[in-house]
């Protein structure tokens, strides 16, 4: 008959985490997610974020995904606000009678296409800042950017077919 030892993966947790708080007593390290200080941390978590602390050589993996994917609708609308851009130039430049040139809405949708070209800039400025974020807020901040492109799209639809 094998025995097995169950109380050895509890106690490698409590080894790691031990290491982990002996890492860091008396010195500055920053926490991989958020930058805290962790100086004297009590645990091996995170008192800002709450990120789980490892003791490991080398970097994790940075995880893009919700970024690109809170970046991608930003990325159309400028460059469908680009090709829109002509039409709507020369409609303004000829200074067409109201009614004659480019519609109002394409107008709008064009210059929300260039305002939402300019967040993806503005993402990518800050993207160290946005990946520190927790994978949930993250998630959060892609949804709102699809809603709100999604909801401007469905508003311009339908101002142009009651046009």
């Amino acid at each position: 008959m094998d025995v097995v030892d169950r109380t050895a993966p509890a106690e490698a947790a409590r080894d790691m985490e031990a290491e982990v708080v002996a890492f860091v007593r008396g010195r500055s390290a920053p926490c991989p997610r958020c930058g805290y200080d962790l100086r004297d941390i009590e645990r091996a978590k995170c008192p800002e974020c709450g990120e789980a602390l490892v003791l490991t050589v080398g970097t994790q993996r940075v995880r893009f995904g919700w970024l690109v994917l809170a970046m991608a609708p930003g990325c159309f609308s400028g460059v469908a606000a680009v090709f829109v851009a002509v039409p709507v130039a020369v409609s303004l430049w000829q200074r067409l009678p109201l009614g004659q040139g480019a519609p109002w809405p394409v107008i709008v949708g064009d210059a929300f296409g260039f305002l939402s070209a300019a967040s993806v800039a503005v993402m990518y400025r800050y993207r160290h800042s946005i990946l520190s974020w927790p994978a949930r807020r993250q998630g959060v901040f892609a949804a709102v950017v699809w809603g709100v492109h999604v909801a401007m799209f469905a508003i311009l639809v339908t101002a142009l077919a009651m046009l």
